[in-house]
């Protein structure tokens, strides 16, 4: 008879495969097979990083709010919502990020100005469809002005605006412009903590150690920072200038020492602790894995990724350029009876990318041959 956590797992949902249209770098992309550990490798420009805030967008709770922060991970400035066009010195328009999000082939023949992108698992019919489409402006008899799609194949920059509209299912999700923002709710949405290359910010990360104050997070937390350094005792967040909090750790033998002297494998680390203990019943998203963290370091996180994966009914995506990170995924994988552990590499073609399934045991023998498979 199955344990009532074995019966809940099976209720969980999950991301069995994945097909990508007109998203970023990708025209046309398929995943046919995924499990509940995941990981991808590939030369530069080959779109992990695009793959990640895929999955980031369809399996999201607010498109209104998630769109924007995904287009805040690829800049270092202030990201606004939307503006409208403007113009840089040399008199060139500047466009506003959120168009970055749809597909333009090499030679630049697509028109960016009307297009779409499609997320979707294979064969499942809650598709998430993003178009972006010129919104005209109308006035009714009383003199009250208000937006309408433009039904036109033809776009002129005259009395209309961009707007981004957003489809789950074929029902509309989402509006965005820079005069409104609408979201209509839906339910199904997992919790998809990101954690990107360069780690959160100061602020964020506050927050989310401060949001597993109730419960075991922070000793989980903390468990894990001892895997790079076992005289961690504990972890306090201070006010600093302004808005900013500054985070100390209790030392055995050295007192209190802000985390951000340790180096970055702590940080990291923490960065990474953070988002898996925030990520239960839902999908852990993990950009270079391997970023500041020594290769013994990698495997033993990876071993705990597994548990929590076990645990918390979690699944997980990564990439990586490292070898040592590899491994650690095999191995753990392995160990802890993960069969449906899935390695991916991608690969670049001109305008095509496409993905090839690693076996996994093919991918064991060539780390122990020292052969090359990324």
């Amino acid at each position: 008879m199955e344990s009532v956590q074995e019966r809940d797992r099976l209720h969980v949902p999950m991301i069995e495969s994945l097909h990508i249209a007109g998203f970023k770098l990708f025209r046309d992309l398929t995943l046919p097979k995924l499990g509940r550990v995941n990981l991808f490798v590939g030369e530069n420009n080959t779109g992990k990083s695009c793959l990640l805030e895929a999955i980031a967008l369809y399996a999201g709770r607010n498109l209104v709010t998630d769109i924007p922060q995904i287009l805040a991970l690829r800049t270092v400035e202030p990201f606004h919502p939307w503006e409208k066009a403007g113009w840089n010195e040399e008199g060139t328009v500047l466009r506003h990020p959120i168009f970055d999000l749809f597909h333009q082939d090499e030679s630049g023949g697509r028109n960016r100005d009307r297009a779409t992108f499609l997320i979707e698992k294979v064969g499942d019919a809650n598709s998430l469809l993003v178009k972006n489409h010129p919104l005209g402006y109308t006035t009714d008899e009383d003199g009250l002005r208000s937006s309408v799609p433009e039904k036109s194949d033809v776009f002129d920059f005259g009395p209309s605006e961009q707007a981004v509209f957003a489809f789950r299912g074929g029902v509309e999700a989402a509006q965005i412009s820079r005069r409104f923002f609408r979201d209509l709710s839906f339910g199904g949405a997992l919790p998809v903590p990101y954690v990107p290359a360069n780690g959160f910010s100061d602020l964020k990360a506050a927050s989310m150690w401060d949001a597993l104050i109730q419960g075991p997070g922070q000793d989980r937390v903390l468990k894990w920072l001892r895997m790079i350094d076992r005289r961690i005792e504990t972890l306090d967040y201070i006010a600093g200038r302004g808005t900013s909090r500054i985070a100390l750790l209790k030392v055995e033998g050295q007192g209190r020492i802000p985390l951000s002297s340790l180096g970055d494998g702590l940080r990291r680390m923490f960065h990474i602790a953070l988002a898996a203990a925030a990520a239960s019943k839902g999908v852990l998203l993990i950009d270079e894995f391997e970023n500041g963290l020594h290769w013994r370091v990698q495997r033993e996180l990876w071993a705990a990724l597994a548990t929590v994966v076990q645990a918390f009914d979690v699944q997980i995506f990564a990439t990586t350029h490292s070898r040592d990170c590899v491994g650690g995924f095999v191995s753990a994988s392995k160990e802890a009876g993960i069969e449906d552990a899935k390695l991916y590499r991608l690969e670049r073609e001109g305008d095509e990318i496409y993905a090839v399934d690693l076996n996994l045991i093919n991918v064991e023998a060539a780390l122990r041959l020292n052969g090359e498979f990324r």
